[in-house]
């Protein structure tokens, strides 16, 4: 049984205030995920951890409950309306961040931001589902861009509030002073979005959604190489504002302000013209959206290992020339997401838009975050030995090696499109 889409798709204006709305939603998403990562100096020397411990932290202690809880959320968003999922988990995410201010030790906080992991579970599945039936096909991977984009902002924001309020606040305050915000953007969510009608009233089950993707060989691939991103691209990034700290000296805001230029900003332009790219040579080719995350993902990898391992002494003009590498390379990283969100969409059938989100992205938050920032913690006080406060960036190195993998995995993928995407319309003729 299907539903009857309204003859007259939203208003061009319509559909950019709902991605201006949903870049917030991701914008608080990210911020309150990664607000540790500017608190890790602080919080070691507050509750007595090492960077193993911080590891777990930024990382499986958020990535394994947002891993089993996504697909639940994904399900509900599938079945009930998309803005209040939505609204309902920005709160219950924005509480527990603000609740993390109350920790006593490192198993209160690991509680805490296990919450975060579960709230954050109803965000991104129904945003990318509410947004791709509201925007029309032909700019599909750009209005997903705004969840990209607003992610990559929500680094630089967090980055910049962390290290702004961290020095007068303290760790605890500054946790309740960027959780508390979401709680307002939940009201906007449900009352100012419209719930745009679903192209299919018999939603999928999340095993249905899962045997159609997984018997796609493009969809397998292309999990395959997001895993490997995200594992090369959530240890550095979860790790650059200490990395920043050990390596140039920087402190408090310097630091936040030094991410956000020169990582954060860079990333988020790199996603608007992957999406660019990917809405306007798909027309071409329909692998063009997977060529596109390669060949961000193939140039970016040497660039951000340089930017890692160049002594912090070489400068231009009085910027480390290591910089120059991490703006560029910060560009063509931001390539990927964007047009992997709308490929998965492509895939999936309209009864498991949420669904088909959440299934690779549970996987790639899952192992990317999960293992990621765990890996290069781990690595980090192996060598420290050996290396001391060059131990992170060699850790760091070591973890991006996965993005330049991930490159070659999406020339795999990209192969076989045309051949699933000839069956699904065999299957629908």
């Amino acid at each position: 049984m299907t539903e009857e889409v309204p003859a007259e798709p939203y208003s061009r204006s319509y559909v950019r205030y709902a991605m201006g709305v949903v870049l917030l939603v991701a914008m608080f998403n990210v911020i309150d995920r990664t607000i540790v990562s500017m608190l890790v100096y602080p919080i070691k020397a507050d509750l007595g951890l090492d960077d193993s411990d911080m590891g777990v932290l930024m990382g499986p202690a958020f990535a394994v409950v947002h891993f089993l809880a996504v697909l639940p959320a994904a399900w509900l968003a599938d079945r009930t309306s998309r803005r209040t999922v939505i609204a309902s988990a920005l709160s219950v995410w924005s509480a527990m961040t603000a609740l993390g201010g109350a920790a006593t030790g490192f198993w209160t906080l690991f509680v805490t931001r296990m919450g975060v992991g579960i709230g954050e579970a109803g965000g991104a599945p129904p945003s990318v589902s509410l947004l791709s039936d509201t925007a029309p096909e032909s700019m599909r991977a750009r209005a997903l861009s705004a969840i990209t984009i607003g992610s990559l902002i929500g680094i630089g924001v967090g980055l910049m509030a962390g290290g702004y309020l961290a020095a007068p606040l303290g760790w605890r305050l500054t946790l309740v002073a960027v959780g508390v915000p979401g709680l307002g953007i939940a009201l906007l969510v449900r009352y100012t979005l419209r719930e745009p009608p679903r192209t299919a009233v018999v939603t999928a089950t999340p095993l249905e959604a899962a045997k159609h993707l997984f018997a796609l060989p493009s969809f397998r691939w292309m999990v395959f190489a997001a895993v490997l991103a995200g594992v090369g691209s959530m240890g550095r990034t979860m790790w650059e504002p200490e990395f920043i700290r050990r390596s140039y000296g920087y402190e408090g805001l310097g630091v936040g302000t030094t991410v956000f230029l020169y990582g954060a900003v860079p990333t988020a332009l790199g996603a608007y013209l992957g999406s660019y790219l990917a809405d306007r040579l798909r027309a071409r080719d329909e692998r063009w959206p997977l060529w596109v995350c390669a060949l961000g993902n193939l140039a970016s990898a040497p660039l951000l290992i340089a930017f890692l391992l160049l002594p912090v002494t070489d400068s231009s003009a009085g910027l480390p020339l290591a910089f120059a590498f991490w703006i560029v390379g910060s560009v063509l990283i931001g390539f990927f997401s964007a047009p992997m969100g709308a490929m998965a969409q492509t895939l999936a059938r309209p009864n498991m838009r949420a669904l088909a989100h959440a299934i690779w992205t549970m996987i790639f938050t899952g192992v990317g975050q999960g293992a990621g920032p765990w890996v290069v913690g781990t690595l980090a006080d192996a060598w420290n030995p050996t290396y001391g406060d060059d131990s992170l960036r060699y850790a760091m190195a070591a973890a991006t090696i996965g993005v330049a993998l991930s490159g070659l995995v999406y020339l795999v993928a990209a192969q076989r499109v045309p051949a699933d995407l000839a069956r699904l319309r065999a299957a629908d003729a």
